[in-house]
């Protein structure tokens, strides 16, 4: 396996670096020449490296600086990266000249052909704001890039034409982060998310721990992104610490490969993915025979789907940017062996063939707005707002019983003021001898409050409250309140139950203090949970609390996680936990979400 990974790396790499020497040779400097005779490279370069600037806390429509060059042609396209080094911020000069030098011996900027390869907007068409602000925040989404700016470069207010400046500026690529979630216990990232500057990225994850055998474990993942230009991004693996994609109880080791194409705006035509995994159990934990359920499986998922809609202009003479998309999906979870030990009713589900064939249609409206200190220490983060509207209607074979599925979800989301406030609500279920089965309802409520700047931190508050309930649940697994899904930090496998209430208050209290160029914030949060029994009111449900208080950490500038550390009490607790727990988490990937479409799935998983 690691001879195949090795060998497709370097064919990836060959194929960039060959692509990379045909981009420049057509390189044409005509659009830096201009910027130079009027000084509007200087003022792009400060609009994504100065200090003044990340501290600035702003929120405004993403399009709104392209809107005055609206249907002039696009002339030339100018593409430029900004090394990792011009952002390096640190009071110890010596300190700081030692560490860059470090980094540039190791670190390659970003190749010019790897952003073109990401570019959807082309020399000779007329230039659309709000195509030009998709592909600027794509670019931003992107993994090895911190921010990105497009630039309009115009000849004169009567010129039919402008030119453009694509600025991109990376972060350092290399990342290693450690884990220590135990004295006994621990896991580590070593990572680089842009391999010669290629958009190649190689991940290996560590784990130790003492009750295993062997003590280590470890996963290894390749992946390169939009290849060719396809927007397609490609990625092998090999796991054997169960943090691939898992079904059973026991630790999973498994091989998989993924192709994935996101809908990276919404005039893309298609967008879709394809997995093949082989997964098997693992006696790592050294467990008897008796109670070891030993199984593998494989997993195919196939999925795809298609734009349309009106394309002509509303009355504004903008385009209509409400769209239509039309999906589809197959999965195929198939078990090549099954435990030979007794199992449980909820093990049984577990360890069941499942075969999945759904179809959607969805009609969405997106748009964003750029603002700063929702989830990033001072990067310039894009939040949706519009809505989305979908059906998805399909069946499921699971558990030996073959049923119809439907299911119908509404997003909404709006700005108003720096305030971000977003509702959704799922519905959905079986019909088994025209019987309603596992029916569901789940609805969530969130809000991000405007930034209040002070002078030596700025907070932003924010608060969720949700509610699930299943109606005449048969076969499908009942609600908790772990984690995510309840009281963060909380695990507790025997509270379960068909009706839940949860809601979560938090405060993000991002400071000015900063230490070897990471910032940090200070996150008060209190969760509330209610889980209550089928026919039962979730009113009358079991109540249970946790308050926390965590310090997070990230430097912007470094392909680094979040790393949090919090301290947790639980004043009403189950089995064997404990009132006071404190916890450090170094892979804590904290983003707003931005996926336009997901594939269609049902609420159950």
């Amino acid at each position: 396996m690691a001879r195949f990974l090795v060998l497709l790396w370097a064919f990836l790499s060959t194929i960039g670096v060959a692509v990379a020497q045909k981009a420049d040779s057509s390189r044409h400097n005509g659009v830096l020449d201009k910027l130079k005779n009027n000084n509007l490279a200087d003022k792009a370069i400060r609009s994504v490296v100065r200090k003044p600037e990340a501290d600035t806390v702003f929120n405004f429509k993403s399009e709104d600086a392209f809107i005055p060059y609206e249907g002039k042609v696009i002339r030339k396209i100018q593409v430029r990266t900004i090394h990792f080094n011009k952002v390096i911020q640190d009071t110890s000069k010596i300190f700081r000249n030692k560490l860059v030098r470090i980094g540039e011996a190791v670190h390659t900027d970003t190749r010019t052909h790897v952003i073109r390869d990401n570019l959807f907007i082309h020399e000779g068409e007329r230039l659309n704001p709000y195509r030009l602000a998709d592909n600027e925040r794509y670019l931003r989404d992107l993994n090895f890039i911190k921010d990105s700016r497009i630039l309009v470069v115009p000849y004169d207010e009567d010129a039919d034409s402008v030119d453009l400046l694509v600025m991109t500026r990376d972060v350092f690529s290399y990342g290693v982060s450690l884990d220590p979630s135990s004295p006994t216990r621990a896991n580590w990232i070593f990572q680089n998310a842009n391999i010669a500057g290629q958009g190649l990225r190689f991940a290996y994850t560590g784990v130790y721990d003492s009750d295993r055998r062997p003590q280590i474990g470890s996963s290894y993942a390749l992946s390169q992104n939009s290849i060719n230009g396809t927007f397609v991004t490609a990625t092998v693996g090999y796991t054997d610490i169960d943090n691939g994609r898992g079904v059973g109880n026991e630790n999973e080791s498994a091989v998989y490969l993924r192709l994935d194409r996101p809908l990276f705006m919404p005039y893309a035509r298609w967008a879709g993915g394809i997995e093949f995994s082989r997964n098997w159990s693992r006696n790592v934990f050294v467990k008897p025979d008796s109670v070891f359920a030993r199984y593998a499986y494989s997993v195919q998922d196939y999925w795809g789907g298609f734009t349309f809609g009106e394309t002509r202009a509303t009355r504004l003479g903008r385009e209509n940017r409400h769209r239509r998309f039309l999906a589809a999906r197959v999965l195929d979870q198939h078990f090549i062996s099954l435990p030979d030990i007794e199992l449980n009713a909820r093990e049984n589900l577990l360890y069941s063939n499942r075969l999945l064939v759904l179809g959607q249609f969805t009609l969405f409206k997106q748009n964003f707005y750029k603002t700063k200190y929702v989830f990033g220490f001072g990067r310039t983060e894009d939040v949706p707002y519009g809505y989305s509207a979908s059906f998805t209607a399909g069946w499921e074979k699971q558990f030996g019983v073959t049923r119809p599925y439907w299911g119908g979800e509404l997003q909404k989301s709006i700005t108003r003021g720096g305030n971000i406030l977003t509702l959704d609500t799922q519905v959905g279920g079986y019909f088994h001898f025209s019987k309603g089965e596992d029916m569901i309802t789940n609805i969530t409520f969130s809000y991000f409050s405007k930034v209040y700047d002070k002078s030596k931190y700025k907070v932003r508050h924010f608060s969720e409250v949700g509610y699930s309930k299943y109606f005449n649940r048969s076969i499908k697994l009942p609600f908790d309140i772990n984690n995510e899904r309840g009281v963060q930090g909380f695990v507790a496998d025997s509270l379960a139950g068909d009706a839940r209430l949860r809601a979560r208050f938090q405060a993000l209290v991002f400071t000015n203090w900063k230490l070897l160029g990471f910032n940090f914030a200070v996150v008060p949060q209190i969760d509330f949970a209610l889980l209550s029994q089928r026919n039962q009111s979730v009113l009358k449900g079991r109540l249970f609390q946790g308050y926390s208080v965590g310090l997070r950490t990230r430097n912007e500038n470094l392909i680094f996680n979040t790393v949090e550390v919090r301290g947790y009490f639980y004043p009403v607790v189950v089995e064997d936990l404990n009132h006071f727990r404190i916890n450090i988490t170094a892979s804590l990937r904290i983003k707003y979400p931005t996926t336009l479409v997901k594939p269609p799935d049902t609420f159950f998983n």
